[in-house]
């Protein structure tokens, strides 16, 4: 796992059109033939959640983000709020990007916490003009795995003002130019 990508969902897969509510009368069809494909059962998760990945999520976004796996070898990590879905976030999440066939590439999501936990990683010395918890999350997971030597992190959050170099600003969701960018980090 030496080259990762730190990944956001909303704005980046999901742009902020939403055609899903479409489709609400599909949605058992669409569980069970996703079901016969992948022998998951879609069942355990909410119908308008499995609409979103399915329907909502870019095509031309999930293209641009196999096409920087493919060039650089990178492995997924989570940091979007999806993370917080359901009480196994990264089945879940391995779940739904088993629909574009990139259930593989997802290998774990950054720090989850809740309540004082949060707040005493967030009061931290270190962080204390950090003002997006993402970048915190992020900060905290590569340092609990240091056997990642390159990473970038793709969000439609500002995140360049802390990561520098290594943040990837989208703008509605993942462009030829950003995964261009993503590669460059990544293979540099």
């Amino acid at each position: 796992m030496e080259k990762v990508i730190f990944l956001d969902i909303d704005g980046v897969l999901q742009p902020p059109t939403q055609t899903r509510f479409k489709h609400i009368k599909e949605v058992d069809e669409l569980k069970k033939q996703l079901y016969d494909k992948y022998g998951v059962d879609y069942n355990e998760y909410h119908d308008y959640d499995i609409l979103a990945v399915y329907y909502d999520w870019d095509k031309e976004a999930i293209a641009e983000l196999k096409r920087i796996l493919g060039a650089t070898g990178a492995k997924i990590v989570i940091s979007s709020d999806w993370r917080a879905y359901k009480d196994n976030p990264l089945k879940c999440m391995r779940d739904f990007f088993r629909i574009y066939d990139l259930a593989d590439y997802v290998i774990d999501y950054t720090p989850l916490w809740r309540g004082a936990e949060r707040e005493e990683h967030y009061r931290r010395k270190e962080y204390k003009d950090i003002h997006e918890p993402r970048v915190v999350e992020i900060l905290e997971h590569l340092k609990i795995h240091p056997e990642i030597k390159k990473w970038v992190a793709v969000d439609d959050l500002h995140l360049g003002e802390y990561l520098k170099e290594n943040a990837v600003l989208t703008r509605y969701k993942l462009a030829k130019a950003d995964a261009d960018k993503c590669i460059e980090i990544l293979n540099g």
